[in-house]
This record gives C-alpha cells, structure tokens and sequence, in this order.
C-alpha cells in the first residue's frame, strides 16, 4: 500500500496547491486561463513530442486495447444519455452533455501524470494512442448529437463537424503526438540543446498540468445539480472502467501495459472538456460543472482502488 500512496498522494496534492491557489489568490481567473492554455499548448505537446521521439517501440503493438477503452467508453456514454432521457427528462442536446460526462476522460491533466507515474515509461505508447482518437471520436458525436437536439441538422451539423475535425488536426496535443511518431519512426536524434530544453519542459508539464486542473476545479459549483452528478460520476467512476477491463481482459486477454492503461484512464474522472463543451453551446453548463467536481473528488478513492487491483 506504501508505493500506491507515493504514487498517488503527490498527484492529487499537487491538485490540491492548485485548488488552495486560486482559493487564497494567490492565483486569480486570468491566471488560471493563462495556465490552462500554457499547459494544452506547450507543456503536454512538447511533453508528448519528446517522450514519443525518444521512446523505443515494442516489436508488437496491442491495437486491439484501443476497442476496450473506447467500446467502454462509447457504451458508458450512451448510459449517461440514458440518464440524461429517462431519469431527468432532458431534450437531446442536454443528453450529448450528460453522456459526455459519464464517457469523457479528463485524459491529460491527470490520465498522463498519473498513468506515468503509476506504470512508468512503457506506459507512455498506450497513453499517446487513447489520447490520439480521444477527442477525434467524441466530440463530433456530441456535436451531431447537439445539432439534431437543436434541428440544425445536414449542411449546419455536418459543417460543424468538419469544423471540428480540423480544429483537432491543429490541436497541438495532437501536433506532438504526431511530431513525436515522425521523429521517431524517421530515426532522428534530436540536437542537444532541443534535447534539453524538450526534457525540461517535460519535467515541468506534469506539475503544471495538475496545478492547471486544481486551479480549474476551484472555479466550478456544484449547488443544486448533485442528482445527475452523482449518476454520472458513478458512471464514469465505476461502469466506465469495468466495461474496459471486461473487454481488455476476458475478452481480448490483454496484458500489460496495455491492458492496466486503458481500464485506469477510462476509471478516469470526468475531463474539463465537458464543462468547456457545455459552457461553449449553452447546454447543461452547470450539470458539466457539478460532474467534474464530483467526479475528480471520488475519484482519489475509485483510482486508488483500480491501481491496486490493476497491479500499480
């Protein structure tokens, strides 16, 4: 239980300095955007790009893990879209915000720290291939989904979709993962000072990114929206990463990295990007805002618990 607490304590302390930061001031709205921004557009991407082109690849690579993590993502979301229909009544646009917050993986703030820390090195390919498809796959289906909720369906829905799907291709968490792989497939050696510098900001990305998702969740309320939260949390805590491991392991019969990975990221809390998606089309904001909290608060239990049982 001692290598688990080391592992797992100095994550979610650091989220914590993040959350005590914007509490006491000491970092302020303005500052905690600027964060956020520094981390998705420089810290992680050059994290990512470095750790991908410095990587040695295994011989075989398990593509079939990327079916037990997003088989049991996109079952879990339909559940919260379930939820969202059945138990709360909600139009289908409100539905999209629901599955998202029982299938969206907060994947980089904490999914990359604390897979790293927890498995180390090797787990960095699994890793780089969920985050790769992560948003390339959910978000349009949220998107469809809003636009049929809303009638702006055919031209206006398909529009926004290929908007979307270039705006993903221009995401430099994607750019890096993609810099990374040509890098390392074409044999490169990086110069020495690119080399050094990369490595520092890989050092610092990891902290940086827990300090963003502290600072982020000090700015979220919950008040009058714990109901669909806590089902959705549930969902996403609990259902989420037993369906991954019933597809990596019964089914596929995976074994590590790949198979530890994709059942602990989908046993991930729910990620920002669902209050930021919710917040961009006006649609169950504080529902998205009250799941991430409740979410990444149960969530020091539940992944405790998945790392044990996972073998961390």
């Amino acid at each position: 239980m001692t290598p688990l607490v080391g592992t797992i304590a100095p994550v979610f302390g650091v989220m914590v300095l993040g959350f005590l930061a914007v509490r006491l001031n000491v970092i302020g709205v303005v500052g905690t955007r600027r964060l956020v921004l520094f981390v998705f557009n420089a810290a992680i991407p050059i994290m990512l790009f470095y750790r991908i082109a410095t990587i040695e690849f295994p011989e075989q690579i398990e593509w079939s893990f990327l079916l037990a993590y997003y088989g049991s993502a996109f079952a879990t979301y339909g559940a919260g879209m379930a939820v969202g229909a059945f138990v709360f009544d909600r139009p289908l646009e409100e539905q999209a915000i629901y599955g998202m917050g029982a299938g969206f993986s907060n994947t980089v703030l904490l999914g990359i720290p604390l897979l790293v820390s927890a498995f180390g090195p090797e787990a960095t390919l699994p890793v780089f291939l969920i985050i790769a498809f992560h948003s390339a796959t959910l978000l349009p289906v949220s998107v469809a989904l809003m636009g049929a909720g809303r009638r702006r369906r055919d031209g206006v829905a398909r529009l926004r979709i290929g908007g979307l799907l270039i705006e993903v291709l221009a995401n430099p968490i994607i750019l890096g993962i993609l810099l990374g792989l040509a890098a390392n497939r074409a044999g490169v050696t990086l110069p020495r000072p690119v080399d050094t510098i990369a490595g520092l900001m890989a050092t610092v990305a990891i902290p940086c990114a827990l300090i963003a998702l502290g600072a982020s969740l000090a700015g979220y309320r919950v008040t009058g929206h714990l109901g669909p939260a806590t089902l959705l949390a549930t969902l996403k805590l609990l259902l989420h990463p037993l369906l991954a491991w019933v597809i990596a392991v019964p089914i596929l019969g995976l074994g590590a990295p790949w198979a530890p990975v994709a059942v602990v990221m989908a046993g991930m809390p729910s990620g920002a990007m669902v209050y930021l998606f919710g917040a961009r089309y006006g649609t169950a904001t504080e529902v998205a805002a009250a799941t991430v909290v409740v979410a990444s608060a149960a969530s020091v239990v539940t992944l405790s618990i998945l790392l044990v049982l996972m073998g961390a």
